[in-house]
């Protein structure tokens, strides 16, 4: 189960950017189907690595394809074996992507001001 090491270095990963004093709520993250990354064992090593406290939200992003004859591309959750036009030629576009896309923390400011929340987030 390849899922457990890598929730340990997405929180890793969030933790290193948890403010000093703020306490980190949860982590929006996406996998590309060639991580192979089964979201429900994500969730269960999630859990293994003791976070419950943390909301782990993943998506795990469709295929995108491209056919070679006519140049098509699409999405689609399967990998297709064959394109509209009826060609065999069609490669993956990418979907190895792992990516920790944004952390929500409750800061130590929060005692005062119960409505004060930060979102850190940062694109790539």
């Amino acid at each position: 189960m390849h899922e457990l090491s890598i929730a340990q270095s997405v929180l890793d990963l969030a933790r290193s950017h948890v403010p000093p004093g703020a306490t980190l709520l949860s982590i929006r993250m996406v996998a590309g189907p060639m991580r192979c990354i089964d979201p429900d064992c994500m969730q269960t090593a999630w859990l293994g690595i003791g976070q419950e406290d943390v909301t782990l939200n993943m998506t795990v992003l469709p295929w995108k394809m491209r056919c070679a004859d006519c140049g098509r591309e699409w999405e689609d959750a399967e990998l297709a074996r064959t394109c509209a036009c009826g060609s065999s030629r069609i490669r993956p576009i990418g979907g190895d992507e792992l990516q920790l896309l944004s952390i929500e923390v409750d800061d130590a400011e929060s005692e005062r001001n119960p409505s004060c929340r930060c979102r850190l987030s940062k694109t790539s």
